[in-house]
């Protein structure tokens, strides 16, 4: 612990400043859920570590303190925003999305139906999967690409993302320039 302690503090300390508000009290959490997270499944992610040089332990134990920390504010800004009471795309079929001064709001039905235009690929099913997970369930690029079925890696994930949101904004903003005239 006395080696390995201000790595994983650096860590908490780096990702709480970014995503939390850097407190003392904040970053014990921070640094107190990275021990659980190392500790969990009787210390699966430290006795699973194969070491190539022995610096290698310093590296890992950083990127596994940076995700946990990560997680972790992801978590607890998932609790603040009530995701667990997040409705089906189907159930707000009606529902105005948020935005600028518009004169017609953007429906999450439309969304969908912008969202069915824009994949009509032999991929476009999984690319429909990817986008609602990402955006609706909140899972992350690399969590979406260990998924059976989606055959892509992280940075695949994230170009379909990509892809996918740069199509539906512009077809968005073309909508609003032609009703605006």
């Amino acid at each position: 612990m006395r080696r390995y302690h201000p790595v994983l503090t650096a860590a908490a300390i780096r990702v709480s400043n970014h995503w939390g508000t850097g407190s003392p009290d904040e970053i014990d959490d921070v640094v107190q859920e990275i021990y659980l997270k190392l500790c969990a499944g009787q210390a699966r992610i430290l006795t699973g570590f194969e070491e190539t040089r022995p610096e290698a332990v310093f590296g890992y134990l950083k990127v596994v303190a940076t995700n946990t920390a990560r997680d972790y504010f992801r978590k607890r800004s998932a609790t603040k925003r009530q995701v667990a009471q997040t409705l089906s795309l189907d159930e707000m079929g009606d529902v105005a999305a948020p935005g600028n001064e518009i004169e017609r709001q953007l429906t999450l039905a439309e969304l969908h139906k912008l969202l069915l235009t824009h994949t009509q690929t032999e991929t476009g099913e999984r690319d429909r999967g990817i986008f609602v997970l990402y955006y609706r369930h909140g899972m992350t690029a690399q969590a979406i690409s260990r998924l059976p079925g989606v055959g892509l890696g992280p940075k695949g994930v994230e170009g379909v993302l990509q892809r996918l949101t740069k199509a539906i904004r512009q077809t968005i903003a073309k909508a609003q320039e032609s009703g605006g005239n």
